[in-house]
């Protein structure tokens, strides 16, 4: 997900890049499933149009194939990813085509899982259908990072937010609730929080801060969408009247370890808190793993100190947002990483570089990922 910059510009087909616009409207929406965009286009002209809006709901090329009506017969599909030839919650997505006509499919990417990738290309040839791929696959992979992650590797596109201090300080005092930064550090929390899935913070956090995880705009109106709301514990419940534990949606889930207090964990789950459990042994790592066999692809981690060093030094960070404001903490205030440093001898050695940069109202922001990464397009 970019924040600075436009990943559409990077595909050279328009029809294709309408696509991929279209499938960026699921963001957030579609675990377990990838985010999908497909136009039928005859004659030029686009007839049809739609996307996968959540799992369990109809696939994007179904949707544009209703939108396009009988304008379909004989036109051409596009869709972001190989369509699939298999039954799941819905039908294959080949039939649908075929049913209706297509002469034509270009697609943006294969589909990754070795036990159905090309089935969808190859049944649509053996039906007569001409198929193409982009000539690059790139940003199409790009927009489904998260979702290939959680196939590649069991776990979730961890992404982690900071706000900070000149001076690199996440709060003034510890243990007491800090407002870093203004109104330009609020708009990019909401258009995160907006587009994950889940949203996570540790038990530490729900205690000191007590906040709603949700959201709301600029005038606290919340969103109609809402992601997960996550609290992660080794073995701490924190108080059950904190506002993450209401009863109004959305939905929570407290992940915790297997040494956690199963009387306190009985009390949230009569709240209707779900709560899922990893073994303690296994750590951040297990309690990642943990979330992501639940369906969720991606999780916003807004970060305490625990949290955040437990993640960095894991190297479980996949994207890290930090914005930062413009005055100092001072020496009073708690640091942010309690590991050791990232160093060879006496050199810093980073293990991440910036990929994005900009301004949102008074505060700065930079987005940093892994030096092994992808650069962003």
């Amino acid at each position: 997900m970019r924040l600075f910059s436009d990943a559409t510009v990077s595909v050279s087909d328009p029809m294709l890049r309408r696509a991929y616009a279209l499938a960026e409207q699921g963001r957030g929406t579609t675990s377990p499933n990838p985010m999908v965009g497909c136009v039928i286009v005859a004659d030029g002209v686009i007839v049809g149009e739609g996307y996968h809006e959540r799992a369990g709901g109809p696939h994007a090329e179904v949707v544009a194939l209703a939108d396009a009506g009988p304008s379909a017969s004989g036109a051409t599909a596009y869709v972001t990813l190989e369509p699939c030839n298999h039954f799941g919650k819905t039908p294959p997505c080949t039939s649908a085509l075929l049913d209706a006509g297509i002469a034509r499919v270009v697609i943006g990417m294969p589909d990754p899982n070795a036990d159905v990738s090309g089935w969808g290309a190859e049944y649509l040839r053996s039906q007569g259908i001409q198929v193409e791929f982009a000539t690059d696959a790139t940003p199409f992979a790009e927009q489904n990072e998260a979702w290939l992650k959680r196939q590649d590797s069991g776990l979730p596109w961890v992404r982690v937010k900071l706000a900070l201090t000149v001076d690199a300080r996440a709060s003034m005092r510890s243990r007491r609730r800090s407002k870093i930064t203004g109104t330009g550090g609020s708009a990019i929390t909401r258009r995160l929080r907006a587009a994950s899935t889940a949203v996570a913070v540790g038990a530490a956090t729900v205690d000191v801060d007590d906040p709603k995880l949700t959201v709301r705009d600029d005038r606290g109106v919340p969103a109609n969408r809402q992601p997960l709301r996550v609290v992660v514990s080794r073995t701490s419940v924190p108080p059950l009247e904190r506002a993450v534990f209401s009863q109004d949606p959305p939905s929570t889930v407290l992940l915790t370890s297997s040494l956690t207090d199963n009387e306190s964990v009985l009390k949230l789950q009569q709240l209707g808190v779900d709560v899922f459990r990893y073994e303690y042994r296994d750590g951040i790592r297990g309690a990642l793993r943990t979330l992501a066999s639940t369906g969720v692809d991606d999780v916003l981690v807004e970060a305490g100190p625990g949290l955040f060093s437990a993640l960095w030094t894991d190297r479980l960070i996949d994207e890290l947002v930090v914005v930062q404001a413009g005055g100092m903490a001072g020496n009073a205030a708690p640091p942010l990483y309690l590991g050791s440093a990232d160093a060879t001898g006496y050199d810093l050695a980073p293990p991440m570089r910036a990929v994005e940069s900009g301004i949102s109202g008074n505060d700065a922001v930079v987005v940093w990922r892994p030096l092994d990464a992808k650069t962003l397009g």
